[in-house]
C-alpha cells in the first residue's frame, strides 16, 4: 500500500501546478510577452498530470 507521504506529494503537485497554471493566465492577461512563459506552462501541465495519476494510484491502492 502507498503511504500517507505519497498522497501529500501528488496533492502539493497538483497545487503547485494549478498555481503555475493560474499564474501563467495573469500574466498573459496583463499583455506580458507569453513565449518565454511556455516552457513554464507546459511544465506545469505536467505536474498536474503527474499529481492527479498520483492521486488515482493512491486512491487504487487503498481499495486493495
Amino acid at each position: 500500500m502507498k503511504s500517507k507521504w505519497n498522497l501529500i506529494a501528488s496533492i502539493i503537485q497538483l497545487a503547485v501546478g494549478i498555481a503555475a497554471i493560474i499564474a501563467y493566465i495573469i500574466i498573459a492577461t496583463n499583455g506580458e510577452s507569453m513565449l518565454k512563459w511556455t516552457v513554464t506552462l507546459i511544465l506545469a501541465i505536467c505536474y498536474v498530470i503527474f499529481g492527479i495519476i498520483g492521486l488515482i494510484d493512491w486512491i487504487k491502492a487503498k481499495k486493495y
